[in-house]
């Protein structure tokens, strides 16, 4: 599981049940020392402090654990007026009013990669393991179906995918009644992976059939 470490002093606010409801493991501390003394057995993958909340110094504090165990760390700032101050042993800085949304994308972003295999076309690479895909640098995260989709889309280049196998292995079915469902996703893959989703590359549908994934150099 992906763990965070949360240094957050007595604000009742949402940050740990948030990482906790998108599948982080959270330990939760009140004080630097109790952060401090927590690392000496225990190592999660990013750490996140929130500095009003803190009694000490959060600088020195990221000083301490960057020193110590080079850990990714995010700082909390307050509401500040003008430019923040600089936080030298930080990764991200984030400032309140806090968006969540962009909390939890900043906390994906410095997770390591999960074990498992990866595949790559082109420009694409495919992490299954962490449901991620890297399209010309950029990562986004996929949600079950499209993980499923693109995985079997990519394990087997150039076979043509019938829409039948594809109904049957990602939403279990095999009703044909209507499978504009799979259209859906196909497009959402698209934007993915296509620079042009309405001109595919690499995800070609085979009409009155089903879908082709394309190795560069099998494009004609």
């Amino acid at each position: 599981m992906k763990r965070v470490l949360l240094v957050q002093g007595g604000y009742g606010d949402s940050v740990g049940p948030a990482l906790e409801q998108n599948g982080y493991a959270v330990s939760w501390v009140h004080s630097a020392r109790s952060a401090l003394e927590l690392l000496d057995h225990e190592r999660p993958s990013v750490v996140v402090v929130d500095m009003p909340s803190l009694k000490g110094s959060a600088e020195k504090l990221c000083a301490s654990i960057k020193k110590s165990h080079q850990l990714p760390i995010i700082v909390l700032e307050g509401e500040v007026v003008g430019d923040p101050e600089p936080m030298e042993h930080a990764d991200i800085v984030l400032t309140r009013p806090l968006q969540m949304r962009k909390l939890l994308s900043r906390v994906e972003k410095l997770m390591p990669e999960a074990v498992g295999p990866e595949y790559k076309c082109g420009e694409i690479t495919f992490f299954p393991a962490s449901s991620k895909i890297r399209y010309k640098g950029e990562d986004h995260y996929l949600n079950p179906k499209l993980c499923k989709l693109l995985n079997i889309f990519m394990t087997r280049p150039g076979q043509l995918i019938l829409r039948k196998t594809l109904m049957q292995e990602v939403w279990e079915t095999n009703f044909m009644g209507d499978t504009r469902t799979l259209d859906v996703h196909v497009r959402w893959l698209r934007e993915y992976v296509e620079d042009d989703p309405n001109e595919p590359i690499y995800l070609r549908t085979v009409r009155g059939q089903g879908y082709r994934f394309e190795f560069p150099k099998q494009r004609r």
